[in-house]
Formats: C-alpha cells, sequence, structure tokens
C-alpha cells in the first residue's frame, strides 16, 4: 500500500500539525506502507516568501495541481481539512482522500479565544480584529468544502466528531482516532519516577499563547502560590516568546518562582518533567493535546479546561470549564496539600499514557484506510 500524507506546514517534530505527520509515517512504514510525506516547499518552491491567506491560497492551487498528476500513484492521500476545496471527481477515482483535522476550524465559530491581556493586545484587536474575522471565515469556508467532498474525515477527539455532525457531515464519514507517543520517546518517559518531588513544581507543556491560556496564567500562578507558598512553575515550550517577554505577563512578587525553558530538545523533556509535580493546561481549543499526554507520560496527573482535545486523554475530575481559572487552581492545591491523593494521582497518570502509542494507532489508521479503501472500489 502506498499513502501519501501532506503537511501544509514544512515538517518538524517542533510544531504539533507536522509531528503528527512524521510520527504517524515512521509507525506506518513499520506496518509494511510505503509513504511519502510531501513538504509544501516540494509543491511551491517559494511559499515560505508568503504568509496569511496569501500562503493559503497559493499551497491550496498548488496542491491541487500535485494531485491532479501524481494522487493515482497512491491509494491513499491524507491532507489537511483546510487545503482541498475541490470536487474529489477531478482526482484519481481509485485513491482514498482522506481530510485530515489536526484543528478542526469550526471551533473557531463557538469557543472564543482570549485576545493578548495587554495594551498592545487590544490595540492589534482593534486595528486587525475585522481581517482576522474574515479570514477565520475563509478558512471555515474552504475546510467545510474540504470535508463535504474528501471520502472520510480524520479527526482526534470526539469534539470534532460532534462538531462535524451538528454542521451535516455524516457520522459514517468520521473516523476519530488519537495521536500518542513513540516507542523511543516512551522508554524515556518511562524512566521518570512515579514518587512525587520534594519540592511542588507546576508544569506546563506547550507555547504560551492566549489560545493555550497565557491570559490566564498569572491569576492560576497567583491562586496557587498563596495557597502553597513553596510552590514553583516550570513552563517549557514557550518557543514563540523570549523570557523576559513571559515574565513580564506576571506579578513581580511572583517571577522569582517561575522557571521558563524555552527551547529544548524533544529527547529532554522528561527530565525536565521529572522534578515537577502536577500539571495544567489551561488551553482553550486543541486536537488532542500532546502537552497533556507528555505530562500525564512523565506520571504528572494534569489538570485542564474541558475543551477539544485533553477531554480524549483525562476524566471528568481533572476538567474544570474554560476560563475557570479558581477551579483549576484549586484542583492543583489539593493535589499538592494531600500526599496520599498525589501518590496515587501520579501512579493513574502514568498508566493513562500507556493507552496512546503510535504503534496501536498506526494500526488503527491502516486497517481504517484498507477497509474504506475496499469499500470505495467495491462500487460503493
Amino acid at each position: 500500500m502506498k499513502i501519501l500524507l501532506c503537511s501544509p506546514i514544512v515538517p518538524t517534530k517542533e510544531l504539533g500539525a507536522s509531528k503528527v505527520l512524521i510520527e504517524l509515517m515512521e509507525e506506518m512504514q513499520k506496518l509494511g506502507w510505503l509513504c511519502k510525506l510531501l513538504s509544501p516547499t516540494e509543491i511551491c518552491p517559494d511559499i515560505l516568501s508568503y504568509a496569511g491567506i496569501e500562503y493559503q491560497h497559493k499551497y491550496v492551487e498548488a496542491l491541487k495541481n500535485y494531485l491532479h498528476q501524481y494522487a493515482s500513484e497512491y491509494d491513499v492521500v491524507d491532507y489537511d481539512h483546510l487545503y482541498l476545496p475541490y470536487p474529489i471527481s477531478e482526482f484519481s477515482h481509485s485513491t482514498l482522500f482522506v481530510a485530515r483535522s489536526v484543528l478542526l476550524v469550526h471551533h473557531f465559530e463557538t469557543i472564543h479565544i482570549p485576545i493578548p491581556n495587554n495594551l498592545r493586545g487590544r490595540i492589534a484587536n482593534l486595528i486587525k480584529g475585522a481581517s482576522r474575522k474574515a479570514m477565520v471565515e475563509g478558512w471555515i469556508k474552504s475546510a467545510t468544502l474540504t470535508i463535504q467532498e474528501a471520502d472520510i474525515v480524520n479527526v482526534s477527539n470526539n469534539d470534532d466528531k460532534a462538531e462535524l455532525i451538528r454542521l451535516g457531515i455524516s457520522n459514517e464519514k468520521i473516523c476519530v482516532i488519537p495521536y500518542g507517543l513513540s516507542q523511543s520517546r516512551r522508554v524515556l518517559f518511562d524512566a521518570v519516577a512515579s514518587d512525587p518531588p520534594v519540592e511542588p513544581t507546576v508544569a506546563f507543556v506547550g507555547t504560551f499563547a492566549p489560545r493555550k491560556g497565557s491570559n490566564d496564567f498569572p491569576k492560576i500562578v497567583q491562586y496557587i502560590s498563596e495557597a502553597t507558598p513553596n510552590v514553583k512553575f516550570r513552563l517549557m515550550g514557550a518557543s514563540y516568546k523570549t523570557e523576559k517577554e513571559v515574565l513580564g505577563n506576571f506579578d513581580r512578587r511572583l517571577r522569582n518562582k517561575i522557571e521558563v525553558i524555552s527551547n529544548f530538545d524533544p529527547e529532554e523533556l522528561p527530565d525536565l518533567l521529572a522534578s515537577c509535580s502536577v500539571g495544567i493546561f489551561p488551553s482553550y481549543l486543541e486536537g488532542f493535546g500532546f502537552g497533556v499526554l507528555e505530562m500525564l507520560a512523565a506520571s504528572l496527573p494534569v489538570i485542564a479546561y474541558d475543551t477539544p482535545g485533553p477531554p480524549m486523554m483525562l476524566p471528568s475530575e481533572y476538567l474544570v470549564s474554560r476560563g475557570d481559572i479558581k477551579a483549576m487552581s484549586e484542583k492543583v492545591i489539593n493535589l499538592l496539600n494531600n500526599q496520599q491523593e498525589l501518590i496515587a494521582a501520579r501512579l493513574w497518570a502514568k498508566q493513562q499514557s500507556q493507552e496512546f502509542s503510535w504503534q496501536h494507532i498506526a494500526q488503527i489508521t491502516s486497517e481504517t484506510y484498507l477497509r474504506c479503501l475496499e469499500f470505495k472500489n467495491s462500487g460503493n
């Protein structure tokens, strides 16, 4: 079997959208698939000179032209749900076309993402708010057409499926397949002890940005610090901000409690999490939430917002309503101040993470695609 995985961004394991494709491809190859990961620069060499809507338009056109020429060479074409808003009848009739959502854009219609909580953010929203709204509307239009035309839609959480069904997409057309950890990374995380560290430390893995809850962090840190004076915080993965910019969001009296690690190799993450006690994930919208899974694998129970993504991994007692800063803080405080409960929660976290392995997910993906391909080519 031959599969083409189309990445709308230059593939790297540092960015979630292409990380999914890289790690899935590695496991699919072990199952005997012949896989190709298609970079946008391969089909449009000058694409990195564009941004925003122009980038989208250039990539959409380039992908269409490439698939007109080469789709027939593959059994399956797996592409982002934003970028193929054309009748599928234009392309190879024997190829299975799979629209993949790493972050379903339709959620932006119903989930409000806070603007940056500073003067610059408010001014930028006044100046660019209308154009951003138009851009999102363009995304949703393109995604809707792409999904309607695809043979099947691959999403990573149940909220995505529910949203697509609400929009009129057939239940039978949607497959929910989450993400996981590779065996090589799992070994590194398994080396992290489940016993709580002596010094209470709250971890976060993810970009420090409004969608990920950056506006809510200052209050969360304040609430937890007031109840647990010796607590520390470790924010990892804030690569779009400097340490100074991140710390500038916090009260000066609390900055000495916060460690910002903005650049690290993914293989270093287990060691960085080893001295942490619990995790928080105040993201307003996810496709899956790799940061949650990585913290769980390092024995950290994670408190997250009840929003698309994290509920695939977390039970209801570890979820709070979006934006409920106080409830999130209280759940963290309760864990930090109850040693027996924390020990049990850390053992559970490690075990829960075992449910999400790329090896298993590649097997499910393979079986799903083979079944759908057979069904399509049977004439139905």
